[in-house]
């Protein structure tokens, strides 16, 4: 639940000081993330990248941040919790109202004896999904009564998101692939192809089989839009 409306928030803004100097201050948290794969600035991976690019965008102080977070950074399951519950976001659960700006966060994964499987992940979305559906895309697995989607990201990960000349990484250089620095990419949604609905997601767009693309029942993931 918000604490603060929007003149709250700027009332907020001004007692914590925001940096009115900050390159990213307009709010654009892809302007902000883009800006660190160009920078190179080292975030650490998954929730602490989304955490960094949110301070940019907004201005945001740790105390801030904090005010509104509880932390003064965000692991995935962390945004996945704040995205689910309405902390300051919007949840956008159908593909037509998905876009630049928003976060999608992997929650984390645990076996029956509470052991982690999956620690979960976190990206920031830097454009509109593109439509990939066969036969206008070409890529497995084809999930009948699906649609699929190649959605840009920029992240900060040690797992590249796949080899494609069409929907590369940006950390790829001369066949190389870098680990654990921000860069550009592309992941895969599927979603429901008369509703729109989302329904799963692949780390990437050359997933080859259905064991690559995960569901909510398989790994809990939402995308949101921050709404201060």
């Amino acid at each position: 639940m918000n604490k603060l409306g929007f003149a709250g928030a700027a009332a907020l803004a001004t007692a914590f000081c925001f940096s009115s100097a900050s390159a990213h201050a307009t709010g654009s948290v892809a302007d902000a993330a883009e800006a660190l794969v160009t920078a190179g600035t080292n975030t650490g991976n998954g929730g602490s990248f989304v955490t960094k690019a949110v301070k940019d965008a907004f201005g945001l102080t740790d105390a801030a941040f904090k005010y509104y977070w509880t932390y003064s950074t965000l692991s995935a399951e962390r945004w996945y919790t704040a995205v689910t519950t309405g902390d300051y976001f919007t949840e956008v659960s159908n593909i037509a109202d998905v876009g630049a700006d928003q976060i999608l966060a992997i929650n984390v994964v645990k076996d029956a004896n509470g052991n982690v499987t999956y620690a979960g992940h976190a990206v920031v979305i830097i454009g509109d999904p593109i439509d990939i559906t066969p036969p206008t895309g070409f890529y497995t697995p084809y999930i009948t009564g699906t649609k699929q989607w190649a959605l840009p990201i920029a992240d900060s990960t040690g797992s590249e998101h796949g080899n494609n000349t069409a929907y590369p990484d940006s950390r790829r250089v001369s066949g190389v692939f870098t680990a654990n620095i921000p860069g550009t990419a592309y992941m895969r949604l599927y979603t429901d192809e008369v509703t729109g609905e989302i329904l799963s997601y692949g780390w990437s767009v050359t997933a080859t089989n259905e064991a690559n693309v995960f569901d909510q029942s398989e790994r809990p993931f939402a995308i949101g839009e921050i709404t201060f």
